[in-house]
């Protein structure tokens, strides 16, 4: 959606779309998202995990899961961390000449042993992720690392996604375990600002018209018409 100031609100989460489905990306921008159920189970894995990442932090060390990622360490700025991940407004930056703004909230902060902040997204799921999944979220990660960057932080070359999901599916009994997976995604902000500038051009244009490859785009175009 667009600001008052004229200008385009984008979101980290939001961007896949634009290389999944164009007109999808469009309508989003425009009109707004189809409806959906809220993912309950997911937001409490969210807040679960982020509870163990903070538990760690405050006795200065990293969850045995990722612990081989050392020298990496987790960002020790509690308050601001948790300032990053209540409030959008916390990274938000403006680029007013593409004309966007980009923000979002982050869920963990790594660090490496140089000091540049490597932000990290936790995913959790019923399976465990698939060799490319992280094209999901490769531009979201882009986006918080711009976003650090922009506010003046030294950003590492690469980010992570952090995946859990369940040990075994077919286990009936409610203390449920889970793996968990470190995918190291690997940032390259210049073409990603580009790529920013891009959507914006594309936004501007009238509505390109519904994919026939996308189911989406049927209930995105009716709700235009209306």
């Amino acid at each position: 959606m667009k600001t008052k100031d004229g200008l385009w609100k984008l979101s980290p989460s939001g961007l896949y779309t634009y290389e999944e489905c164009k007109p999808c990306f469009w309508i989003e921008q425009h009109i707004g998202r189809a409806p959906m159920l809220p993912l309950r189970l997911n937001d409490a894995m969210d807040q679960k995990l982020k509870e163990r990442y903070d538990e760690f932090r405050r006795q200065g060390q990293m969850p045995p899961e990722i612990a081989h990622l050392a020298p990496l360490r987790l960002f020790s700025d509690s308050a601001r961390l948790d300032e990053w991940r209540t409030s959008v407004a916390a990274l938000r930056i403006t680029n007013a000449a593409d004309g966007y703004i980009l923000e979002g909230k982050v869920d963990e902060i790594l660090v490496g042993a140089d000091g540049a902040l490597v932000p990290a997204d936790y995913k959790s799921s019923g399976d465990p992720p698939k060799h490319d999944k992280q094209k999901y979220y490769r531009l979201q990660l882009h986006g918080y690392a711009l976003m650090l960057y922009k506010k003046g932080y030294r950003v590492a070359d690469h980010a992570y996604l952090l995946h859990y999901y369940t040990k075994d599916r077919s286990d009936t009994t409610l203390a449920m375990e889970f793996a968990a997976h470190a995918d190291l995604v690997r940032i390259d902000l210049e073409p990603f600002e580009r790529k920013l500038g891009d959507m914006v051009k594309f936004l501007e244009r009238d509505f390109p018209g519904a994919s026939a490859l996308c189911r989406k785009c049927a209930w995105a175009e009716q709700r235009k018409k209306h």
